[in-house]
């Protein structure tokens, strides 16, 4: 770290100057709307505790960063979000923090810019940004939301939804929002102790906390933000396995668990669904030679979605006429389950990658 060499916390001889005082900031470069290029995510580790009553998010990011070129501004998507602290660590070691004074917001361009009393270079390793926010369950079929379901009782009551492509992982956390920069990811989640909660990543263990409960997740490979994704609500499953994973030695396939999760009164749709999904993982592997690259495979029916279906890596969302089937559906409505199943699967590979 090389100490930037203002007196102000948030070093007063920056490039950009010092924060306004209303904490607004416009881009300098109006030909590239592109994030600078001096740092890189490599990991993300983050907790989130939606309130889904109150629709309040409490959260915290810890971000592993490649340092690419000096720099002392710290530049991510936000919307919707509020940074209340900010640390930077290098080598273990607490390099700077800053407060609310020190983080401006640019609503058009939907970016915090975090300006540190030092600079960052690229001889700092390792180097870890830790962010605290508060936020908001979004309003529409976008970030994290709600979408209406019946629960258990037959209420109407409210499951957890992500929809984060194309930019919309900014509205959830502080993050690189951009397809091309691509990170690992680590998700906790807290909500309440009667939902089923899931994400691309199998459970790797669950605290139990009275009426709320703690899920943590296994780190994800390398993806883009867009593919992060979130359901939480009381939900039921079917399960099969897809012989879609990598050969043993004898040359046959691992199996694959695979999953399609409904509001409680729907399991008995899908079955034609999950039958579908298995097939076509195999028929996809197959024409590829390339294994299904994840541990697991969830396919979920989701009330309110904005489109069809939604590629998430390994939790692939579906609207609920997508995957619903019974023996009074036409063949034209199963012909185009089947293709939209196709279709979302096929991008566990085509985008995912």
């Amino acid at each position: 770290v090389d100490d930037g060499g203002g007196g102000g916390v948030c070093g007063d001889d920056l490039s950009k100057g010092p924060v306004p005082a209303d904490h607004t900031i416009t881009h300098n470069n109006e030909q590239n709307d592109m994030l600078p290029l001096s740092l890189a995510p490599t990991h993300y580790d983050i907790h989130l505790q939606p309130d889904v009553r109150s629709g309040h998010i409490g959260g915290s990011v810890a971000v592993d960063l490649l340092v690419r070129a000096p720099t002392a501004d710290i530049v991510l998507h936000t919307k919707t979000i509020v940074i209340d602290r900010v640390s930077v660590f290098v080598g273990g070691v607490e390099a700077a923090s800053v407060d609310t004074d020190c983080v401006a917001y640019d609503d058009e361009m939907e970016t915090a810019t975090i300006r540190l009393p030092v600079t960052l270079t690229p001889e700092d390793a390792p180097v870890q940004l830790l962010i605290a926010f508060t936020g908001a369950v979004s309003e529409g079929m976008y970030g994290l939301y709600r979408s209406k379901y019946r629960d258990r009782s037959g209420q109407l009551a409210h499951m957890l939804v992500t929809q984060f492509q194309a930019k919309c992982a900014r509205m959830a956390f502080p993050c690189w929002d951009e397809p091309a920069i691509k990170a690992e990811f680590t998700l906790t989640l807290t909500v309440p102790a009667h939902f089923e909660a899931l994400s691309n990543m199998p459970v790797a263990h669950t605290a139990e906390l009275g009426e709320l409960k703690t899920v943590y997740f296994e780190r994800s490979p390398r993806m883009s933000t867009y593919l992060l994704a979130i359901v939480a609500g009381e939900l039921d499953y079917i399960e099969a396995e897809s012989f879609s994973g990598a050969q043993d030695a004898s040359g046959r396939r691992l199996p694959i668990p695979c999953r399609i999760y409904t509001p409680p009164a729907d399991i008995e749709k899908v079955r034609f669904s999950l039958d579908t999904a298995v097939r076509v993982l195999e028929q996809l592997v197959d024409m590829f030679d390339y294994e299904y690259p994840l541990p697991k495979l969830d396919l979920v029916a989701v009330p309110e979605l904005e489109a069809g279906g939604m590629e998430n890596w390994g939790l692939v969302l579906f609207r609920t006429v997508r995957l619903f089937i019974t023996a009074q559906t036409s063949l034209w409505i199963r012909q185009k389950a089947v293709y939209v199943i196709a279709h979302e699967l096929s991008h566990q590979w085509f985008g995912n990658l």
